[in-house]
């Protein structure tokens, strides 16, 4: 296992761009946005915008990315896509994400992470979603069956992050190339005890294709209580060292099911902190990861 960043905490932090970052980091490895247009393009989240991506539209500006990326020493371990199932305009996120793969398969990364169903537009079982999403992979793979690319759902929002819903779409897609990019606190956020956060960790581990490091921090009292989706959220996120999520127990978990890929930093406790501090505690998170790998 390695440590790796997202693009958008790099350039979040404060660094003037992504090689910057990397480079003060101490990582050559990094999560990769890229959009439906396969083009520079400014990205939100957590409230922040910012300027990310490359231009990898063609076969001579992926030539060129891949000479820039040998030349800085860095590699991007994953795309990451912002699709939604729950779109209407289904037939767009589909070829959002094929081409994508394709890209993926030009520039050698393995892994895509991809979303379910972000949107809930009525109330239905969470197992009408779980269909739709088996639906629509197995359309997917079968699009890509020359690809060797795999997709990662992440356990995210208030759709796949059911345990109902992955363990359904798990079991009828039972495909190699369709795992999960766990979010460690993405459960905990759902409401998840936090005994049960950690259980279904484990019971996921062997379907790890990709990970987001997060962690959050609630009174005592109030750690093994089933509470409310994004509860306190984000006054709750905080650094990876200092939060109830063990990640020493989550590497032990992962490298014991065979997990040799990368532990992508995706800190949201940073928006608390002023411009120069969120650097030290980006550097902090890194080094307690990384000391976790080589020490357990």
């Amino acid at each position: 296992m390695y440590v790796a960043v997202r693009d958008f905490t790099v350039i979040w932090v404060g660094y003037n761009d992504l090689i910057e970052g990397l480079k003060d980091l101490g990582l050559d490895r990094y999560e990769m946005y890229v959009n439906k247009t396969l083009t520079q393009d400014t990205y939100e989240d957590m409230g922040h915008l910012v300027k990310l991506g490359f231009n990898l539209r063609n076969a001579n500006e992926r030539k060129e990315f891949l000479k820039f990326s040998k030349n800085m020493g860095v590699k991007p371990c994953t795309i990451l896509l912002e699709n939604d199932f729950s779109s209407e305009n289904l037939e767009e996120e589909l070829d959002y994400i094929k081409k994508a793969t394709q890209l993926a398969d030009a520039i050698g990364v393995e892994v895509i992470r991809i979303n379910s169903h972000m949107q809930i537009r009525e109330e239905k079982p969470v197992e009408e979603y779980a269909r739709h999403f088996v639906e629509i992979m197995r359309h997917l793979l079968k699009e890509t069956k020359d690809s060797s690319v795999a997709y990662a759902v992440e356990n995210h929002g208030y759709v796949s992050n059911d345990e109902r819903f992955l363990d359904y779409a798990f079991k009828e897609i039972n495909d190699e190339r369709v795992g999960l990019t766990l979010d460690t606190g993405n459960f905990y956020w759902y409401g998840y005890p936090l005994s049960k956060v950690h259980e279904l960790i484990e019971k996921y581990a062997k379907l790890v294709k990709h990970t987001h490091l997060k962690s959050l921090k609630y009174p005592a009292a109030r750690r093994e209580k089933q509470r409310h989706p994004g509860e306190d959220f984000p006054q709750v996120a905080v650094p990876l060292y200092e939060g109830d999520i063990d990640f020493k127990r989550i590497v032990q978990v992962l490298r014991k099911a065979g997990y040799t890929g990368d532990l992508t930093i995706e800190d949201e406790s940073l928006g608390k902190y002023g411009r120069e501090e969120r650097k030290a505690v980006l550097k902090k998170d890194v080094e307690f990861i990384k000391k976790l790998i080589s020490e357990t």
